[in-house]
């Protein structure tokens, strides 16, 4: 998990299967091509990536896709599938990181206390990310890898690489669409740094000890999700996450004292698709 943007990123990479198809009014007369899918959820979360204290957090969806070649949400990002074919899709991806604030708050928190652990580290302004992903399937089976590079904000070059095994599973007349699997994100020094980096400055007026991070395995887990459609509009989405960071991020004097290595994510979300 990273910032608030990396735990909404999990929620909807553990969506592998695209609910779009489940989701879509086969009662339409015709079909434009162009899907919408808008909803909201629930999640639990660490207050910021790296803590031991969790908070609950009301989150919005909102999810555009053009056929099987444009998709464009808050989660998941801008991207188009320059690469298609049965078993490839690759293309360019554009996506948002809201950074992280000092007072340890979000605007999304509705529950669980703000996080004192932050003072004095300065905030992490909300950094572009550009870079491609690429995906092969072959069923039950799918592999994706994602690199992005900060533009502004963190700076730093983050990557993410999983394999889901995909399957469904029959509950009464609904269809039960579910995804899991092992997953691993990386990213270069300067990420590591603007997340669990302690200079002198931040040093002294946080109490941490000075901490200098180095590129690596930023953490790794495993993931699941569960689609059930409900009509053929409406679909529930539950998941469910664990990582655990990797040496540089948790040898942060953040983390070692203030923090957990262990890191957890659960929620539910209710779409609706037209």
């Amino acid at each position: 998990m990273k910032s608030l943007f990396g735990i909404l990123t999990i929620i909807f990479v553990l969506c592998a299967v695209d609910a779009k198809a489940q989701n879509v009014n086969k009662n339409r007369p015709q079909d434009s091509g162009w899907n919408v899918t808008v909803g909201a959820g629930g999640l639990v979360s660490p207050t910021y990536m790296g803590d031991d204290e969790y908070k609950f957090m009301a989150v919005p969806d909102v999810r555009i896709t053009y056929e099987d070649k444009f998709f464009a949400s808050v989660q998941e990002g801008v991207g188009f599938n320059v690469m298609n074919t049965a078993h490839w899709k690759a293309g360019p991806l554009l996506r948002y990181d809201f950074g992280r604030d000092e007072d340890g708050d979000s605007i999304f928190r509705v529950g669980g206390d703000k996080a004192d652990d932050l003072r004095g580290l300065g905030d992490v302004d909300g950094t572009v990310e550009l870079g491609a992903f690429a995906e092969y399937t072959m069923q039950p089976l799918s592999a994706k890898i994602e690199i992005l590079q900060g533009i502004g904000g963190h700076e730093g070059l983050i990557g993410s690489a999983e394999i889901k095994y995909n399957g469904r599973a029959q509950l009464q007349q609904n269809a039960i669409i579910y995804a899991f699997g092992p997953e691993i994100e990386f990213s270069d020094s300067n990420y590591h740094d603007a997340y669990f980096g302690v200079n002198a400055n931040q040093s002294t007026a946080s109490g941490l000890e000075r901490y200098d991070a180095d590129s690596g395995v930023l953490s790794y887990g495993i993931g699941a999700s569960a689609i059930i459609p409900v009509t053929d509009e409406v679909s529930t989405v539950l998941f469910a996450n664990y990582s655990h960071l990797g040496e540089e991020a948790a040898n942060s004097s953040l983390v070692e004292t203030r923090g957990s290595e262990h890191q957890g994510v659960a929620g539910l979300f209710v779409n609706y698709s037209f």
